[in-house]
């Protein structure tokens, strides 16, 4: 369900999750992947912005990562409001605490980005975009397919 990619490809199984305006040298709108990587001493869910870079939410801060696992995993997304995380949810990492994080998926100005998701969470997920992380009450989580 995850695997490492290389620098010059991104494996053939794994999903497009979601798109990003904008992002310099592509034209038109560049794929998103789901992405999670080891950070502050836990494993969050992320984005890969194909042709650009992987980044990650944390604290505030959007982290670019460069050692990261890419989700390669069925797809079916299921809309959520605030901290209704459904029993269904894939976890996708863990806060160092070992509070859960699910994938989750947002509309946010310029797209449609990965990040995370968790009850414990301002909103209920995070996405990251130019520098912060944005706090998110409506988004979808990744749900068994």
């Amino acid at each position: 369900m995850w695997k490492v990619p290389d620098n010059r490809f991104i494996p053939l199984d794994c999903p497009v999750a979601g798109y990003e305006k904008g992002v310099p040298g592509v034209q038109g709108s560049a794929p998103i992947f789901i992405i999670r990587a080891r950070i502050k001493g836990g494993i969050h869910p992320g984005k890969w912005v194909y042709g650009n870079s992987a980044y990650v939410p944390w604290g505030g801060t959007e982290y670019t990562v460069t050692e990261f696992e890419i989700y390669t995993g069925p797809v079916k997304w299921v809309p959520v409001k605030g901290k209704n995380i459904p029993l269904d949810a894939l976890v996708g990492g863990q806060e160092e605490d070992g509070r859960r994080l699910y994938i989750a998926r947002a509309k946010f100005e310029q797209g449609l980005f990965t990040g995370k998701a968790g009850s414990h969470l301002a909103k209920g997920c995070s996405v990251s975009y130019k520098g912060k992380e944005h706090d998110i009450d409506e988004y979808e989580v990744l749900v068994q397919a």
